[in-house]
């Protein structure tokens, strides 16, 4: 496999928890981690994926009506034996919260910092860490007019239906 297939496969993997933390969907969280990857300061102690899993999905989906990740400026370096790889990638996560019929906006700014490995010709996540660069609370007192279709947070969305 060469550089730009690996970063290629890398940055697929980013994308596929991105889409499956926002639509809650833990099978696509986890494809983008090797099995008993660690998760590093996501709470007090180090969880696995899989219990990354377990914890997060239920609570964003009773915490929040939506939340939206965006990773960019992805920067990966290989190391001497190709087979390994540090990725940083900056996230910038919303979560709409509604509480007493009122909405709040959680902003939040960091980064991942992922140690990916290529085992049985998959690219996947071995370790990550995250780090919070700042976030933000704020009131959403209005909101853009018009008719929308919302997105929806499990695999009744579009994206898994759009032939």
């Amino acid at each position: 496999m060469t550089d730009v297939e690996a970063k290629s496969a890398i940055h697929s993997a980013l994308l596929r928890y991105t889409r499956g933390i926002d639509r809650l969907d833990g099978e696509l969280v986890a494809s983008a981690f090797h099995p008993g990857a660690r998760c590093i300061d996501y709470g007090a102690d180090e969880m696995s994926i899989e219990d990354f899993v377990t914890y997060a999905i239920p609570r964003l989906e009773a915490g929040y009506t939506a939340t939206q990740h965006r990773v960019s400026n992805v920067a990966i370096e290989f190391d001497e034996s190709g087979t390994r790889a540090i990725c940083e990638a900056y996230v910038l996560a919303f979560h709409v919260q509604t509480s007493d019929g009122a909405e709040r906006l959680h902003t939040f700014n960091g980064r991942y910092i992922d140690r990916f490995e290529q085992r049985d010709g998959d690219w996947k996540i071995a370790s990550r860490v995250l780090r919070v660069d700042w976030s933000r609370i704020e009131q959403i007192d209005e909101t853009m007019g018009g008719v929308w279709v919302a997105s929806a947070r499990d695999r009744t969305d579009a994206v898994y239906a759009t032939p």
